[in-house]
């Protein structure tokens, strides 16, 4: 009982997007910046939103799909951060669980943006909702743990060659003041 309560607990951390560890420091522009790939706060802001949603809908599938070929989300994360949330998948898969339902992104804010003509680092602060998610078991029991907090304070990290191509790279528990 005691891993499955575990388990759970490693699982609604992956329904947050959410691998632990301090925010770290996103990196600062270079000097010989010419043209950034984003030209204002609320154009890099966007882009980091956008990205986390498809992030959020393949993470989805994944889910519902028991954590089955986790190799899908390389799309959306880089491969560095990937091997972090497959880590993750294949623990789901292991134990049999799914997770059905559907997460939100909310009250997002810019921290920083960095970046030259052909590579930007976006980081931004946001509560991520769990809103409809649940973790059910091989049995098809519903284990989601009842004092899951309905939505997590997150620093979350994008990296990308272009606006269109944002890819998650970070994703921290923010650990001061909730802002959400």
């Amino acid at each position: 009982m005691a891993a499955a309560l575990a388990a759970a607990g490693a699982i609604a951390l992956l329904l947050s997007g959410c691998t632990g560890g301090a925010p770290a420091a996103s990196p600062s522009p270079s000097a010989d910046a010419a043209e950034p790939i984003f030209a204002t706060d609320e154009e890099a802001l966007a882009a980091a939103v956008e990205a986390y949603e498809a992030y959020m809908a393949v993470d989805a599938q994944i889910g519902e799909d028991g954590g089955s070929d986790p190799e899908r989300i390389l799309g959306v994360v880089s491969e560095e951060y990937s091997l972090d949330v497959i880590a993750e998948y294949k623990d789901l898969a292991d134990h049999g669980y799914k997770v059905t339902g559907t997460s939100t992104i909310d009250t997002t804010s810019l921290v920083e943006k960095a970046g030259n003509e052909s590579h930007a680092v976006v980081t931004i602060y946001a509560c991520v909702g769990v809103g409809t998610t649940r973790i059910i078991d091989a049995g098809g029991i519903d284990i989601t743990p009842v004092n899951r907090d309905p939505e997590t304070p997150l620093v979350l990290v994008f990296a990308g060659t272009n606006a269109d191509e944002l890819k998650l790279t970070r994703s921290d528990l923010w650990t001061g003041s909730d802002f959400c």
